[in-house]
């Protein structure tokens, strides 16, 4: 695909420019100009939109849009004019001229009423703004958790393979037993999780989450209760597309071989999604350190299917579970359905959608997602993994307010815009309805949600995987900790493999955190503007506490700084990041 980013309409201007100047030194007639550009401009606008026809959104197409209407419009008005000076015998002015003067009109309508915001603003000859607004160290919003905007991160570089290669060559595929140290996670999720609560045990430490969610949402201060449903919404998006019905028909396994024609599944096989054995640690806890029982967790991603690397792990040790699936009950899956109403209003009034039945009837969420960067979002972390969560067809209807809502055009970034993301944090569905928030980053994802994890190159990842896992409870302030680390691993600077033209600043275009500034705190909303994503009549509170770090290699937030206020970073091991001991201010 061009990337129309780089389709820079001044340079097209300049060389339209000297065709115009070449033709007037031959002494060709301006007609002859406007016909050929007419002709060009509708047969490039044709080849290229009828296989896609979202690429009519395209600035280049924009550009061509005019010129080719403008050439419609001449070639009717000429022949319109001809047969109608033939049927009277009469010419009143010459057709020539007449059909000029309609396409110089023609052009001049039809681009008034083609938008411009991506033409004539985001083409300027001029820096393109990029990075968060604000500055390190100015929390916002209100900081919540059992301990107040903790977010813990864990790192241990022997939790993987440094030698894996992930790739559809080798087939050495990242999730691969030999590839992730089972034993390692294990303590490292279960080792976050006391850090995160303040207990010494698993048990514990469960219980406190369970209480403060039943705190937050029922006003009981009540542990888990023996019958209530688990929903572990997992990162899953590719399989609605990678795989194929003999796939799927296969176990939701990848292929081993590609049938001719099929070259293009080649390099998109293996995005950075759900590894199998953190979600396995998960179920381990819940089910034999709390004595949940099996058929009251669910795993999935509603709108899409679960792959068989990841339900081959589960299975083989909790069949009792519940694989969801929104298609089909082969291989073990449970089917879903979409809600019999809406339950998700968006907040600018433009549209609603179903949920699944499997989300609406659960009384807890635990939100999985992956450490990775996203085209249209800038980053895609737990709030962007309910894109899944509801029941139209696909989510495509969702992607105008993110940063990019056409590939390759960031078009609607800054601050003060309208974003889903926000309502999806705020439903009492989704995000008010979560126990647990994870960023899965043992192998960090590649420039975009569609690529295979590449190795990170900042301390302390130095060239290999980032062999993170980070946990929270305050939604904010988890993924304003992994932007932070998505924007400093992304500047532009570092060089990472399998790019594929994908640019490596996603995460450093300018409002990527907008939404973030938002669920924290609405005095950061749209003008005139309230986020009610339940139709309740009442907007919403703060979500959490958002803020940056003071700099990469201290990655210090404010409560590491001695404040009472905004995130605390705490990591194991604690030596990657220091807390000061100042009393607190």
């Amino acid at each position: 695909m061009i990337n129309e980013k780089k389709f820079d309409i001044i340079n097209l201007k300049g060389k339209l420019g000297k065709i115009r100047d070449w033709m007037r030194s031959h002494h060709s007639p301006p007609q002859l100009f406007f016909s050929f550009l007419g002709i060009i401009s509708t047969i490039w606008f044709l080849i290229r939109v009828i296989p896609k026809p979202s690429r009519a959104a395209y600035p280049c197409m924009r550009v061509a849009a005019p010129f080719m209407s403008g050439f419609v419009l001449y070639l009717l008005a000429v022949g319109g004019i001809i047969a109608a000076s033939r049927k009277v015998k009469r010419k009143f002015f010459n057709v020539r001229y007449l059909s000029t003067v309609l396409l110089t009109f023609g052009v001049i309508v039809t681009m008034a009423i083609t938008p411009s915001q991506n033409t004539t603003t985001f083409y300027q000859d001029k820096p393109t703004k990029s990075g968060p607004d604000d500055g390190p160290n100015q929390p916002i919003g209100k900081a919540l958790g059992v301990n107040p905007g903790r977010v813990v991160w864990i790192w241990n570089p022997e939790a993987t393979n440094e030698n894996c290669i992930s790739n559809f060559d080798t087939k050495d595929w990242y999730w691969k037993p030999e590839n992730t140290n089972q034993k390692v996670v294990e303590r490292m999720i279960s080792n976050a999780l006391n850090k995160l609560s303040g207990k010494t045990t698993i048990k514990e430490s469960w219980d406190v989450l369970f209480r403060y969610h039943n705190i937050r949402k029922n006003q009981k201060n009540r542990g888990y209760t023996k019958g209530e449903k688990i929903f572990i919404k997992i990162n899953q998006g590719t399989s609605r597309w990678l795989l194929s019905q003999e796939d799927k028909n296969n176990g939701y396994y990848y292929p081993t071989t590609l049938k001719p024609g099929e070259e293009r599944r080649r390099t998109s096989l293996g995005p950075t999604e759900t590894h199998p054995y953190v979600v396995l640690e998960i179920l381990r806890e819940l089910v034999n350190e709390l004595g949940i029982n099996q058929a009251d967790i669910a795993v999935g991603d509603p709108m899409t299917d679960i792959y068989g690397h990841n339900y081959a792990v589960w299975f083989a040790e909790f069949p009792g579970v519940v694989y969801v699936d929104k298609f089909s009950t082969m291989h073990g899956r449970t089917l879903i359905s979409p809600t019999a109403n809406n339950l998700l209003f968006y907040s600018d009034k433009t549209q609603s959608d179903k949920l699944y039945d499997i989300v609406e009837k659960a009384d807890y969420l635990i939100n999985v997602a992956n450490l990775k960067p996203h085209v249209s979002a800038g980053i895609s972390l737990t709030a962007k993994n309910h894109f899944g969560s509801q029941a139209s067809p696909t989510a495509a209807h969702l992607h105008y307010s993110l940063m990019m809502p056409r590939a390759g055009i960031p078009s609607n970034g800054g601050y003060h815009k309208y974003r889903v993301l926000v309502d999806l944090m705020g439903s009492k569905y989704l995000g008010q309805n979560t126990l647990l928030y994870m960023v899965d980053g043992l192998f960090g994802g590649g420039a975009s949600e569609t690529k295979g994890p590449v190795k990170y190159f900042m301390p302390p990842f130095n060239n290999d995987w980032s062999n993170s896992i980070f946990l929270s409870q305050d939604q904010v302030a988890l993924e304003s900790v992994c932007f932070d680390f998505l924007r400093t691993e992304w500047n532009g600077i570092n060089k990472h493999d399998a790019l594929n033209n994908v640019p490596e600043t996603g995460p450093n275009m300018n409002g990527v955190d907008d939404y973030l500034h938002q669920a924290a705190d609405a005095s950061n909303w749209p003008a005139g503007f309230l986020y009610d994503p339940d139709n309740s009549g009442k907007p919403l509170s703060s979500l959490g506490t958002h803020e940056h770090w003071n700099n990469a290699e201290k990655k210090q937030y404010s409560r590491n700084l001695g404040f009472d206020k905004g995130i605390e970073l705490v990591s194991i091991p604690d030596s990657l990041v220091k807390t000061e001991v100042s009393p607190k201010r």
